[in-house]
């Protein structure tokens, strides 16, 4: 097990150094992040890394297994903003295409739940993945990525909507349910 503290990654992330939290040195398990609103605990096999841009709140590394590429989570915010659950699920199904021509949206599974009194959509699809050259511009060139595959959630809370998006290869995010779905329970208001 890596050892790592996330508190640089936060700190540059958050609005203040009240909300970055340490992931532990010594210890075999993380400890839960606590952002502006919203707590979490990712899984000891997530490497936490500093986030790639201002957008993102936090950020990790999955690690794939065998010839498996990565996959990365990212975690965003945007208080008072950000959109409906449908209209970000939609732009999300939107960055898959499907080898056979049809609907993404239609491939893709969805479920509502309830989780510690926050209500949780999660999500899953995979495709041929239409990849951001450049992730922090919408819109741009994309490399299409065959066999990839999307799992995610989005935290409705009362600042606005909280949005978990695991992308990467099939297999790894095969590899990663267990622990994307324990992550998912440890959502939690402060």
């Amino acid at each position: 097990m890596k050892k790592f503290v996330l508190i640089a990654a936060m700190v540059l992330s958050c609005n203040s150094k009240k909300e970055a939290a340490a992931v532990s040195e010594d210890s075999s398990s993380q400890m839960p992040v606590k952002m502006t609103e919203i707590s979490f605990t990712a899984p000891d096999s997530w490497i936490a890394e500093p986030p790639s841009s201002h957008l993102r709140k936090a950020q990790f590394k999955i690690p794939g297994k065998g010839d498996e590429g990565e996959a990365e989570m990212t975690v965003f915010y945007f208080p008072g903003a950000g959109g409906s659950v449908e209209a970000n699920l939609d732009r999300w199904y939107g960055q898959f295409k499907q080898p056979d021509g049809s609907s993404s949206k239609d491939k893709a599974s969805k479920e509502t739940r309830d989780i510690n009194g926050l209500k949780v959509t999660v999500v899953s699809v995979t495709g041929v993945y239409q990849k951001p050259v450049n992730p922090t511009m919408m819109g741009g060139p994309v490399t299409d990525v065959a066999g990839y595959g999307l799992k995610a959630a989005i935290v409705e809370t009362e600042g606005g909507p909280w949005f978990f998006k695991m992308v990467g290869p099939e297999g790894t995010l095969d590899g990663a349910s267990a622990d994307f779905d324990q992550f998912v329970n440890t959502f939690s208001l402060k």
